[in-house]
């Protein structure tokens, strides 16, 4: 257990020095000795998308999705695979789903909003943020994206106010410096979480499963898990 582990966790750091294609064949490894881990099949997939194999990508995350049905992160990360594989529909069906698992979760409406808004459904995406805002009004990115939206719109005095709102809220990232340049879209991010990102490591408490499925629950539902991923969707794949 003790060498898994740490093959694991190695693996997991070379995709974060960017050799994904090293970290993939060191999950693959683990994945070999032990096919029962969603995270294993989670970060693998999350590596395939990295390089644009989205095949392996979406076959990874499906995998992790059987193995952990209920993981609404997992849903909506591989809507994203869907979505880069140009797959719209699979992409809505696990965008939606991810909403449906978790109707009060602000980040599932701003991240399907997100999605819309590159898919030229400024509505639906309007109606996401606006969603996305009544559970978290104190979202900056949100009320800056959902100013683009309503200005695509053509609704520029709306999009004002969304701004100010930003700026209010967020002076550093959409204050004065930046309303001289152009205005785009962010990628949206979950609040802040206390804890960090768990460490994967062999659990000598007598209940292993429940010790593993809280360390699962808190690395795909992580504050910087999520960063980590949509920050590079954002300045990787959507620029490119």
């Amino acid at each position: 257990m003790q060498e898994l582990n740490i093959l694991l966790e190695t693996a997991s750091s070379y995709c974060q020095k960017g050799d994904f294609k090293q970290g993939i064949h060191l999950y693959s490894q683990y994945i070999t000795q032990n096919n029962q881990n969603p995270v294993a099949f989670y970060q693998r997939g999350k590596a395939y998308f990295k390089i644009k194999d989205y095949q392996a990508a979406q076959s990874d995350m499906s995998k992790a999705i059987k193995l952990k049905p209920e993981s609404a992160e997992l849903f909506a990360e591989r809507g994203l695979v869907y979505y880069m594989a140009k797959q719209q529909e699979n992409a809505m069906a696990d965008f939606n789903k991810a909403v449906e698992m978790e109707p009060k979760n602000p980040f599932r409406y701003a991240s399907r909003a997100f999605i819309k808004d590159h898919m030229n459904d400024l509505e639906g995406a309007k109606q996401d943020y606006q969603k996305a805002l009544e559970l978290d009004p104190e979202d900056a990115i949100s009320h800056n994206n959902l100013g683009l939206v309503l200005g695509k719109m053509g609704n520029h005095k709306k999009a004002e106010q969304h701004y100010k709102d930003a700026e209010k809220l967020d002076p550093k990232n959409f204050g004065m410096k930046k309303s001289t340049e152009t205005k785009s879209d962010v990628a949206p991010q979950p609040k802040q979480e206390p804890a960090p990102l768990p460490n994967i490591k062999p659990s000598h408490q007598p209940n292993k499963d429940a010790s593993f499925g809280s360390t699962l629950k808190s690395l795909l539902t992580s504050a910087e898990e999520r960063k980590e991923f949509w920050d590079f969707v954002k300045s990787k794949i959507f620029r490119a």
